[in-house]
């Protein structure tokens, strides 16, 4: 024991460095243009379970009275305090000034309102929850067409109708996934990009759409995106889980870099032009809410581009410690975002609802606009 402890002392040592050595990694990985590097963008993506390992980490060594190696863990998290505040954020929600001037947003990647879950059951549970939300606006991706029986799990007539009495106002093209139904009026905008050649480029592959609502006489421009994804096979997407060993470890870690990997680059570079484009293409247009399937985590390069543009996190301003929005194959990620910006609006509450037929949870922002 007096030879192993040491020894096993320092394999730990090392091991803690490693990790908050990759912990500040992923806190400023979001800095690194996914065009030259990719590894960066994907430690991102961890960077929450990376922090809390790093916390707990440093518990540990403090309560070993190893002061030097627990110091080490909170100058970790401090100096990647900056991501952190958006990832695991300390906030709490805000009281609004006058109920007449709230309303409430969901945002929700419906699957094309399928159930992942309980598709068994008689009936569509996901129509049934929206039409019972009390929401007053519903910004849905992966929705072609909801008068599409053959799209729709257990389409109905009465279904639909029940929905469309409480959302009189509909909005969306049956070419592209991106729907708003509203208690409003609600249309969606043709914006015009400032730069006729992206616009060639981005018109026909634009992954966003511009709507406007008009609340009691004030018209509150949306943006309702659904960027792209990593495009991974259900195969590619259990490669974590299905690790047993050193042999499933190895084939895992092959296809990884050579299969998923390159997957991965290619989405951040794509989800970069994309916010690029609804930044260039709505500049100027306050206040303003952009909202939806981001598939992309806070602190990514995309994020970044958002932030800088004066858009503010609606979940980062409201709530205390980290969320996932995904729920499936191990990926418990937050890639559901909700940005805003403009005097005169305010994020009150963000929540996620536990409507589980997707495999996205929704989103329920109560905004305050004067």
């Amino acid at each position: 024991m007096i030879i192993i402890s040491p020894i096993l002392r320092l394999v730990l040592k090392i091991a803690s460095i490693v990790l908050f050595i990759v912990t500040l990694a992923a806190a400023f990985g979001g800095y690194c243009n996914p065009e030259f590097m990719t590894l960066p963008s994907v430690l991102v993506l961890a960077l929450p379970y990376l922090a809390i390992a790093t916390l707990i980490t440093g518990i540990a060594w403090l309560l070993k009275g190893r002061l030097i190696m627990a110091a080490l863990a909170g100058l970790t998290l401090f100096a990647g305090w900056g991501t952190l505040k958006d990832v695991t954020p300390i906030a709490f929600s805000r009281q609004a000034k006058s109920e007449r001037h709230t309303f409430r947003l969901i945002t929700f990647n419906c699957l094309h309102l399928a159930d992942t879950t309980k598709s068994q059951l008689p009936g569509n549970r996901a129509i049934k929850y929206l039409t019972e939300s009390g929401a007053d606006i519903i910004c849905l991706q992966e929705m072609l067409n909801l008068e599409d029986p053959s799209e729709i799990h257990h389409w109905s007539r009465g279904a639909m109708d029940s929905l469309y009495s409480v959302y009189p106002y509909r909005a969306g093209s049956i070419n592209n996934d991106l729907k708003v139904l509203s208690k409003y009026p609600v249309r969606m905008l043709t914006p015009v990009n400032p730069d006729p050649e992206e616009e060639e480029y981005w018109r026909p592959r634009r992954r966003w759409r511009l709507f406007e609502v008009d609340i009691h006489g004030v018209s509150l421009p949306i943006v309702n995106f659904h960027l792209s994804s990593y495009n991974l096979t259900d195969t590619e997407r259990e490669v974590v889980t299905e690790i047993r060993g050193v042999r499933t470890a190895k084939r895992s870690y092959t296809e990884f870099r050579y299969e998923i990997f390159p997957k991965l680059g290619a989405a951040f570079r794509e989800r970069a032009k994309g916010v690029r484009d609804l930044v260039s293409t709505t500049e100027g247009i306050s206040p303003l809410i952009a909202c939806g399937d981001f598939n992309d985590v806070a602190g990514s390069w995309a994020y970044r581009i958002m932030r800088n543009a004066g858009f503010k996190d609606a979940y980062s301003e409201t709530n205390f410690g980290p969320v996932n929005t995904f729920n499936q194959f191990m990926f418990l990620f937050h890639i559901d975002q909700i940005f805003y910006r403009g005097e005169g609006l305010t994020a009150l509450k963000v929540k996620r609802l536990p409507l589980d037929t997707s495999d996205h949870y929704p989103m329920e922002v109560t905004f305050e606009l004067e």
